[in-house]
């Protein structure tokens, strides 16, 4: 189910997230409409900082709310000092409070400026429904996988022009 976009009524009922995971990406099925997800992420290394991520997509399982409910997705540094790192307001229609809604979105290439833990949360009307730990952690260039000897993936040399100096991709 994709998120629906902003609507003036929403469900006064707080929802419950069950899953909230980053990965690379999601396949569904279009027989069994069965969720494939692939390239989890919780662990970062990256020879350098700040450091920008490859997409990535968000993938969540909800239930307990009912109507239009507003969703907010952010990464945020694990103290909150600074500005998320992205930060997503959505709205989810859910139809049936007992059902479990699955919601995938595709979340824009990201800018960790340090290395360090950060929070994915989920949050809905002001209240933190669920929080997971993202951790960006300082590697030799041997230990982060696929990358040629400029340090880039290969996948990702013709992006080289559109990367901003000092950025290293995930």
């Amino acid at each position: 189910m994709l998120p629906a976009p902003m609507a003036e009524s929403q469900s006064p009922v707080a929802p419950i997230v069950l899953t909230l995971l980053l990965c690379e990406k999601v396949i569904v099925d279009a027989r069994t409409q069965q969720y494939s997800l692939i390239g989890l992420v919780s662990n970062v290394n990256a020879s350098r900082f700040p450091v920008r991520s490859p997409n990535l997509c968000v993938y969540t399982e909800i239930t307990g709310g009912h109507g239009v409910t507003p969703l907010t997705v952010r990464i945020v540094d694990v103290d909150e000092k600074r500005d998320p790192v992205v930060k997503l307001d959505l709205e989810v229609n859910l139809e049936d409070p007992l059902a479990v809604t699955q919601v995938v979105f595709g979340m824009p290439r990201l800018v960790f400026p340090e290395l360090g833990d950060y929070r994915l949360q989920a949050i809905s009307g002001g209240t933190r429904l669920l929080e997971k730990r993202l951790i960006l952690r300082e590697a030799n260039a041997s230990e982060i996988l696929d990358e040629d000897e400029d340090g880039e993936n290969d996948e990702d040399d013709e992006e080289d022009e559109e990367e901003q100096e000092g950025e290293e991709e995930i």
